[in-house]
Order: C-alpha cells, then sequence, then structure tokens
C-alpha cells in the first residue's frame, strides 16, 4: 500500500491519516541548478541586458502563437515588456522563477509556484519552453533538476495544474511522471474566459 493511503485509528476508533509528527517544515528552494544539459538560473532581481536579449530573440521569433493561449498573460509585446515581466516574475507571489540556459543561452523560464512550506507542498508552473528547446533533452532534464531538488529540500508533493483544456501540457505531465488527480471545474478566470484546471 502507497504511504499516502495508510490510515490509523484514533481513540475514538476513527480512521485517519498517519502520524507525520516528525515531519519537519520544507525549505525554500533558492539559487542556481546545474545539470547536464541545461543550468536553471534564479530570477533574482535585475535581469541583465545580454539575458534580455538572449530570451528576446526566442520569444520574438516564436512561430506558435499558441504557446501563449493558456498562460494567464499574452505574448510579451516588447523586449522592454519581458524584461520587466520577468524581473516581476510575472506578478506571481512567493515563485521562484528560473532561466532556462542551454549552452549558455536563454532559451525559456519555469517556476516553483505556491510553496506550502508546512505541509511539505510545491508546484511546477508558468513554463515557457521556447521553440528552441521544446521536446529536447534540456526540457527534460530542466523538470527533472526541479523534481529532485523539491525532493531533497523535503517536500511531500510537487504539483503540476493546467487548464483542462491544454492537451500539450497534460501530455508533458503524464510523461514527466505526474499522475492525473482530478478536475477543478470553475476554477478561475484567464484572459476572461473559465477555466476548468487538471491537476
Amino acid at each position: 500500500m502507497k504511504n499516502y493511503l495508510k490510515t490509523q485509528q484514533n481513540q475514538l476508533g476513527q480512521s485517519i491519516g498517519c502520524s507525520l509528527e516528525n515531519n519537519a517544515p520544507c525549505q525554500a528552494i533558492k539559487g542556481n541548478i546545474e545539470g547536464q544539459y541545461v543550468t536553471l538560473t534564479e530570477i533574482d532581481g535585475e535581469i541583465s541586458d545580454l539575458a534580455a536579449d538572449q530570451i528576446w530573440a526566442s520569444v520574438s521569433t516564436e512561430p506558435n502563437g499558441g504557446c501563449w493561449t493558456y498562460l494567464p498573460y499574452s505574448a510579451p509585446s516588447s523586449q522592454a515588456k519581458l524584461k520587466q515581466d520577468l524581473q516581476n516574475l510575472f506578478g506571481f507571489k512567493d515563485s521562484t522563477h528560473f532561466l532556462l540556459d542551454i549552452g549558455g543561452e536563454i532559451k525559456g523560464w519555469i517556476a516553483l509556484l505556491n510553496p506550502r512550506l508546512v505541509h511539505g507542498v510545491i508546484e511546477i508552473g508558468n513554463v515557457y519552453f521556447s521553440h528552441r528547446m521544446k521536446q529536447s533533452k534540456a526540457a527534460t532534464e530542466a523538470i527533472f533538476l526541479l523534481l529532485q531538488q523539491c525532493f531533497k529540500h523535503g517536500f511531500r508533493r510537487v504539483e503540476w495544474k493546467c487548464d483542462d483544456c491544454n492537451e500539450p501540457s497534460k501530455t508533458a505531465a503524464l510523461r514527466f511522471g505526474f499522475h492525473y488527480e482530478g478536475l477543478f471545474r470553475q476554477d478561475r478566470i484567464i484572459k476572461g474566459r473559465n477555466r476548468n484546471t487538471a491537476w
């Protein structure tokens, strides 16, 4: 039986979840993470002009406008706007965002969102893999490195959530080893549209 399914009985004879009394709060994940194919560089303040030039080179030549459909923001209208959005972490509170450096060139970004350190839960999200890195070893390794760091820092659960209409994201989640857990109906409003969220 999987650990999360295990129960015990309290003094009233009721089934309750197994005790985690010795479970310590998780540590926030900060700093750069290096892999073989990609380096995740934490966005911590100002982004250099070189990094802004590099990521804009990917964004401005993105052939698939559909990659912005399910993100909560539209395609950046200029390099200056993109740089500002990145430095503001796209408005995600309490998030840790990383630029994806592949061979010395920034080709995307990814984030750790909604950390609940006491409960050991965090989410991988706000993923932009540009056309220069989609379905590559670097893309797979970026997810692997984040998962590795999350579990190393004591997280019990790593979440992947997306618009239920976003078939590529759902397929990617399954490919990366996540399990479908259900649908949150009418979970939020994004760009004036209803969003049902797949967990």
